[in-house]
């Protein structure tokens, strides 16, 4: 089955060709792929960060997978911090991918912070809200893009029998501790991104 995946990436790894490395092998063995290219922050940078976040959530749509390319700097950019706490909010598998040992364009390997470790969320003790938090020098502080949603009931098993059940209402974790990240050169990206992005989708009752 194929599936619409949002690729997640900061725009120096599409300058240096680290991302499209993994983008274009989705697109070759899946036959489409749903992407939004990271210029598209660059240039759009003027507006106002309602605008920004409303071109990210257009993008997001139809997808049910939120896969981050993690590179050099991936960690330090806002809007992919944004994508992976909306990508929660609305229920995508997320996955991480590290990208720092695919060369690029000048040859070089680079190892960078996985954002999935920077960014954390706690169910409220009484389980109605969920809280997100950013690591920022070192501190926990409020996730000031999308501080707090409704920890709703909907018909995928993120909010029924999955993560979120009362076992764990206010407790808090990492992304980290709850999405897989993987290393493209190791693990063997090329041949196993498609059952990566399927394992992604069925953790958030994606069928």
């Amino acid at each position: 089955m194929a599936r619409k995946v949002l690729f997640s990436f900061s725009y120096e790894d599409v300058k240096n060709f680290k991302s499209n490395v993994v983008r274009q092998s989705w697109v070759t063995q899946n036959g489409e792929g749903a992407f939004v290219d990271g210029s598209i922050w660059e240039t759009a940078k003027a507006n106002s960060v309602t605008y920004l976040k409303n071109m990210i959530d257009d993008g997001m749509k139809n997808t049910s997978v939120t896969v981050v390319l993690i590179g050099e700097d991936t960690a330090n950019r806002r809007w992919v911090n944004y994508e992976i706490v909306r990508s929660f909010e609305r229920g995508n598998g997320l996955l991480g991918i590290h990208i720092n040992r695919i060369a690029g364009r000048t040859g070089r390997t680079a190892s960078g912070d996985n954002p999935l470790n920077r960014l954390g969320f706690e169910v409220a003790a009484g389980g109605r809200k969920i809280h997100f938090y950013e690591l920022v020098s070192r501190q926990w502080q409020v996730y000031d893009d999308l501080p707090t949603i409704n920890n709703k009931q909907s018909n995928t098993l993120y909010f029924e029998d999955s993560f979120w059940n009362g076992n764990e209402y206010g407790k808090f974790y990492r992304f980290s501790d709850k999405f897989v990240t993987q290393c493209w050169d190791m693990d063997t990206g090329y041949s196993n991104l498609a059952s990566w992005v399927d394992t992604a989708a069925r953790q958030a009752g994606r069928t």
